[in-house]
């Protein structure tokens, strides 16, 4: 068994403002080998780092994220509704936490609504696209960015695609389980098929880690960093 790296689910969330520039520097600070962050297009054209469809959750602003300008999302904290040590965190701009990566994390861009070519070429002018990759819920992002910008890496899930064989035909980079659809046998098939393999688990029971780096998963895309680590190091000291 070899350790896993560790992508961070919109960044350190467990102890910052999700997507933010503090959950950014909270996995850096981490070691994290990867950041995932989602990414949004303003009503005037400028991409952002935000997961929902409404900053309600998230800010203290209220309506559609894609409704407002880059004015307006400027002036909203990101960062109280989690806590008052973050007050004033702003709403990263896509252009500013790319910059920030640089040179410091690799990046997996969750596509939720922006233009899959800007956001490639984003990358690349950082010299990031060598070890960045992409998903995206929508159908539509997906195909746009298998037909449009193949050099951009692709993930897919497990869920989506139903096997190692459909995952290959995509064309994806990276093959995406969670706790419902890992199994060692999956794990093993993707590996032989040239897959990288990664799995999205957002909670912290022990067990499914436990699985996990049984399973020989490369790539943890997780919140719970720490825990993750603890329970990975408890079975490969059972193993030496």
């Amino acid at each position: 068994m070899h350790k896993a790296k560790i992508v961070c689910h919109r960044g350190a969330s467990q102890t910052a403002p999700e997507n933010t520039m503090a959950s950014l520097e909270g996995a850096i600070a981490l070691g994290a080998f990867a950041v995932e962050f989602d990414i949004r297009t303003s009503k005037d054209d400028v991409l952002y780092v935000m997961h929902d469809e409404t900053v309600d959750r998230t800010t203290n602003g209220s309506g559609y994220f894609s409704d407002m300008t880059s004015a307006e999302i400027d002036e909203l904290d990101a960062g109280s509704w989690f806590g008052a040590e973050f007050a004033g965190e702003r709403v990263p701009r896509l252009d500013a936490f790319l910059d920030a990566c640089k040179g410091r994390i690799a990046t997996y861009a969750e596509i939720k609504l922006a233009d899959p070519a800007r956001v490639r070429d984003k990358l690349a002018s950082r010299r990031l696209l060598a070890d960045a990759w992409t998903f995206s819920f929508d159908q539509g992002i997906r195909a746009e960015t298998r037909a449009r910008v193949p050099d951009f890496r692709r993930m897919v899930l497990f869920e989506h695609v139903g096997s190692v064989e459909r995952a290959v035909a995509l064309g994806a980079h990276i093959l995406e389980f969670n706790e419902n659809t890992l199994t060692p046998e999956r794990c093993s098939e993707a590996k032989a098929a040239g897959l990288l393999t990664q799995m999205f688990y957002g909670g912290s029971e022990r067990a499914v880690f436990e699985t996990a780096v049984r399973c020989g998963v490369e790539q943890m895309n997780i919140d719970a960093v720490n825990l993750f680590r603890e329970v990975e190091a408890d079975l490969l000291a059972d193993v030496d």
